[in-house]
C-alpha cells in the first residue's frame, strides 16, 4: 500500500491486488523506529497513528533478573525528530489502507497472483496473472507479497526457498488492570536477557494501559503447515513460555505473570525466516521490482523489518518518477533515451548497501537474543553488553540507522 501511495504523489497510477479479504486483521504488535515513522510521515499517516501506539525512546536492557546492563536510545525527539512507537498491526495497516482510499487507488482483494509473463518484444510490457484467471498488463509488476514470494520466482527463478532462521517470537498482551498486585521494579520498555532466550515488554497503548511482550527462543524447523497448526495451539504457546520462563528461572515476578495471565487469544507465534540473498531485485527486463520481504525479509531482532520495506516503497517511487518523467499524468510513456535498466540498477544498489547494513545489525542483535545455557557464555554476554554501553552510550552505534531519509536515493540517481 505505501508504494501505491508513493507514486500517487509522484503523478503515477497504479492498483493493488491483495490476497488477503478486505477485513483481514493483522496479529500482533509492532515497533516503529524513526526511519520508519519519518517514511509514514511523508505518507501522510503518521499524525494518524501517533496517540494510538506507546511512544517511548529509550529501552533497558537488563540480566534475566532485572539487573540494568544499559539503555538503548531507540527513538528521539532530539535526535531524529521521531520517538519511536509501539502499536498493533492492524491499526497501521488501516491508517494505510484510509489514505489508500483517498487517494482512489484502486484495490482488488482475495486475489492471488501466480505467474509474471513478459510480453514478446517489441513491447515493455508485463503481465501478472492471478488464479481466477484474470490477466493484468503493466508497465511494471512490483512483487510486495511477502517472504513466501511468487513474484520472486520471476525475478530469480533459481533462488532458494526462504531461510529459517532457528528462533521464532511468541507475542502476547495484558491490560495493566489484570496485573494488579505483580511487583512492577521493572523499568518498561524492557529487554530481558537470560540463559533461555530474551523476554521483551513493551506497553502497546498510549497511555500504556496494554502491556504487550515478545520472547524470543529457539525451536526447531517445521513445514509450513506444521507452523501454522503451531500457531493456532495457544495452550501450546504458553507452555512453551512457561518451561522457559517460570521458575526455576530467575526472572522477575512481572515476566511469570505475564505468562501465567495473558488471554490465549491474544498469543501469536512469528518464525524468524530471511529471503534468499539475490543479487539483484529487478527482474533482467527491468520491468518487475521487488520490495519488502519478498525481497529481504528481515527477521524482527532488529526492529527494522517494515521500516525497511517502507523505505523500499518510497525509494522505488523516486526512481519510477524519474523514468516517467516527473509528468503528473497517469500513464506517460517515456521515450527510448530514458534508459530503465540503469536507474533501478541504481535504486537496486542503493538499497542493496543499505539493507546488507541492516542485516549485520539485526544479525547481532538476534545473537544476543539466544539461549546460553553455559553460565561462561551467559556472564560474558552480558559482560559485553555491558561494555558496549559504556563505550557506544545509549545510541548504540545505530545513529546511521535512524537518521536515513528515503531522499538520499536521489543523489544516486541519475
Amino acid at each position: 500500500m505505501a508504494a501505491s501511495i508513493f507514486l500517487k504523489k509522484r503523478g503515477i497510477s497504479s492498483a493493488i491486488y491483495e490476497l488477503r479479504d478486505d477485513s483481514f486483521t493483522s496479529g500482533g504488535n509492532i515497533a516503529l523506529a524513526p526511519n520508519a515513522l519519518r517514511v509514514l510521515d511523508h505518507a501522510d499517516v503518521f499524525e494518524k497513528i501517533e496517540r494510538m501506539g506507546f511512544n517511548y525512546e529509550n529501552i533497558a536492557f537488563t540480566s534475566a533478573d532485572g539487573s540494568l546492563l544499559g539503555h538503548f536510545l531507540n527513538g528521539s525527539q532530539t535526535k531524529y525528530n521521531f520517538a519511536a512507537i509501539r502499536i498493533h498491526r492492524t491499526i497501521v495497516r488501516d491508517a494505510l489502507r484510509a489514505q489508500v482510499r483517498e487517494h482512489g487507488i484502486p484495490t482488488t482483494y482475495n486475489t492471488k497472483c501466480v505467474e509474471i509473463v513478459s510480453e514478446p518484444a517489441p513491447s515493455t510490457k508485463v503481465t501478472a496473472v492471478f488464479q481466477n484467471g484474470e490477466r493484468v498488463t503493466a508497465d511494471f509488476v512490483i512483487g510486495a507479497d511477502g517472504i513466501h514470494s511468487t513474484v520472486r520466482s520471476h525475478v530469480a527463478p533459481e533462488s532458494a526457498t526462504p531461510n529459517y532462521s532457528g528462533m521464532v517470537g511468541i507475542m502476547g498482551y495484558v491490560t495493566s488492570g489484570e496485573l494488579s498486585g505483580v511487583e512492577r521494579t521493572l523499568e518498561l520498555p524492557a529487554m530481558l536477557f537470560g540463559d533461555t532466550g530474551s523476554f521483551a515488554i513493551m506497553p502497546s497503548s498510549y497511555d500504556g494501559t496494554e502491556v504487550g511482550y515478545f520472547a524470543s527462543i529457539e525451536l526447531e524447523d517445521r513445514s509450513r503447515a506444521e507452523w501454522s497448526t503451531l500457531g493456532q495451539d495457544k495452550q501450546g504457546l504458553r507452555k512453551i513460555l512457561a518451561e522457559r520462563f517460570m521458575p526455576p528461572h530467575r526472572y522477575p515476578e512481572l515476566v511469570q505473570a505475564l505468562v501465567e495471565m495473558t488471554p490465549l487469544e491474544t498469543l501469536s507465534l512469528w518464525p524468524f525466516f530471511s529471503a534468499p540473498t539475490l543479487d539483484s531485485w529487478v527482474s533482467k527486463s527491468a520491468r518487475v521490482i521487488l520490495i519488502g520481504d519478498s525481497a529481504h525479509a528481515i527477521p524482527p531482532t532488529g526492529g527494522q523489518g517494515a521500516a525497511m520495506a517502507l523505505e523500499d516503497a518510497e525509494t522505488l517511487s523516486y526512481a519510477l518518477a524519474m523514468i516517467y518523467g516527473a509528468r503528473s499524468v497517469s500513464k506517460p510513456e517515456h521515450g527510448e533515451d530514458v534508459d530503465v535498466n540503469r536507474i533501478l540498477a541504481q535504486w537496486n544498489d542503493h538499497r542493496h548497501a543499505r539493507v546488507a547494513k541492516v542485516l549485520d545489525f539485526t544479525s547481532k542483535n538476534g545473537k544476543l537474543r539466544k539461549s546460553s545455557p553455559h553460565l561462561f557464555e551467559h556472564i560474558a554476554k552480558e559482560w559485553l553488553m555491558w561494555a558496549a554501553f559504556k563505550w557506544m552510550g545509549p545510541e548504540g552505534g545505530a545513529q546511521w540507522m535512524y537518521e536515513y531519509a528515503a531522499e538520499a536515493v536521489r543523489s544516486v540517481l541519475h
